[in-house]
């Protein structure tokens, strides 16, 4: 009894301490006034009013796609950029990056704070003078998991010292067998800036293989194709599955040429021996994949969103894992609905939306939430994107992919670290400078 008073006193001791240095806590597993069983899907799909209606229909999402391309120009079809690529400035864009990078007088990972030779040496590099407006780009597949960078340099750039799990120039990362579009290379020939359909970056030459037209489109549109429905999924170039080339993430769709028991057979791009692009069969757990696109029913988001479930956190897709928009991203994907990569583009993807401003009141922003459909909605903020999963005892509640929240401890604001998919409430910050969730929502998106 002594042992346990004395443990509680030194742990509280401990907390008060921790408090008044600000020091950065690990966050509990439930978070938010969750609860166990709302950790599963099952818990959502019984509270939902009809969980296998279908939202919208194959032709309706490729109308819903479409839109967000044409219309909306938050996505790009990367197969008509001979066109585009006249009338962009591509020069303009490259300028505009670095200039913006410039101007925050970021740390290197020496601690240097706006070095100007590591600057000029990247500048040298982005070969700015070799920019020809109006080309039409090459084209390739992403042969193994690639960082997209804002600059061509694995070398990193912080807003703080040794913050290195948000390194600045990390944009996203890309999948094998994601489609991209040439359309500059480094003065050194070791990167490439590539288009995608949700991202533009500079990716290691080494990860792509160039082939024509035709052929990677023919890879990225095969009627026949297996999506991926798991946080991670491997890829094996045997029979047997022992020989692992790489792993892709939910959402990613691959070529598929046959289902067998428990293992189906896909096709990969490889780099043949020239450097350029060839196709291999692969094999997958059976599993891992569906043939085709999921419905997109309430039922299906909310078992792809709750499988993500405590994956870890990754800026910008750093480590092979995922952040809050990209969460999303991955999630829709498996429905066969292309959302675009960053969370301020996501919030403009629908019509049906509920803006709020300062003036709106809590209770305002939760009779909104509630009129809105559990499972197809998101929540925005400024920096930020949740996926609404329904109503818990007057709550709103959602699923995110996050960092930390803050919260007042003995009258000092101190943080605590997520770092992964979770599940909570609104009131996740409440009481802090920032504020709740709720009091920095801004809109409600509903997908249909």
């Amino acid at each position: 009894m002594k042992f346990e008073f004395a443990l509680i006193f030194i742990l509280l001791s401990s907390s008060s301490v921790l408090a008044q240095e600000g020091v950065n806590y690990e966050a509990p597993s439930l978070i938010g006034h969750s609860l166990r069983m709302m950790k599963t899907a099952g818990f959502w799909i019984s509270r939902h009013p009809s969980p296998d209606a279908v939202i919208m229909n194959p032709d309706a999402i490729d109308q819903f796609n479409t839109s967000l391309r044409t219309d909306k120009k938050l996505t790009k079809d990367i197969f008509t950029l001979i066109q585009d690529l006249k009338t962009e400035s591509l020069l303009d864009d490259l300028e505009k990056t670095l200039s913006d990078i410039v101007a925050k007088n970021y740390y290197t990972s020496a601690g240097v704070r706006d070095d100007q030779d590591f600057m000029d040496d990247v500048k040298r590099n982005m070969n700015l003078s070799g920019v020809v407006i109006g080309v039409a780009p090459r084209y390739g597949l992403v042969v193994h998991f690639a960082s997209q960078r804002f600059l061509p340099t694995n070398e990193g750039l912080y807003e703080q010292k040794d913050d290195y799990d948000f390194d600045q120039l990390q944009n996203s990362a890309l999948d094998v067998g994601t489609p991209v579009a040439v359309v500059h290379t480094s003065a050194d020939g070791l990167w490439y800036y590539v288009l995608t359909e949700i991202s533009d970056g500079w990716v290691e030459a080494k990860n792509i293989a160039l082939g024509d037209i035709d052929q990677v489109k023919e890879f990225a549109e095969d009627k026949d194709f297996a999506v991926v429905i798991k946080p991670k999924a491997d890829i094996f170039l045997n029979e047997p599955m022992t020989d692992y080339y790489d792993y892709v993430r939910m959402g990613m769709r691959l070529p598929l040429t046959s289902v067998d028991a428990g293992r189906v057979t896909i096709n990969v791009p490889v780099m043949d021996a020239d450097g350029n692009l060839a196709v291999k069969e692969a094999f997958m757990n059976a599993e891992d994949v569906n043939t085709g696109f999921l419905p997109f029913t309430a039922r299906n988001i909310y078992k792809q969103a709750l499988m993500m479930l405590n994956q870890p956190y990754g800026w910008g897709d750093m480590y092979g894992e995922q952040d809050c928009s990209r969460f999303l991203q991955m999630v829709f994907a498996t429905v066969g609905i292309s959302l675009p990569r960053d969370s301020k583009d996501q919030k403009q993807v629908s019509n049906s939306a509920v803006d709020f401003d300062e003036k709106s009141d809590d209770m305002t922003k939760i009779a909104a939430i509630a009129k809105s459909p559990a499972g197809n909605t998101l929540l925005a903020m400024k920096g930020h994107i949740m996926l609404y999963l329904g109503m818990v005892n007057g709550k709103p509640y959602a699923i995110h992919d996050t960092t930390s929240y803050k919260q007042i401890v003995d009258q000092k604001e101190i943080s605590y670290a997520i770092d992964r998919v979770i599940i909570s409430d609104l009131s996740l910050g409440q009481g802090s400078e920032r504020g709740s969730l709720l009091r920095r929502l801004t809109r409600t998106v509903t997908i249909e």
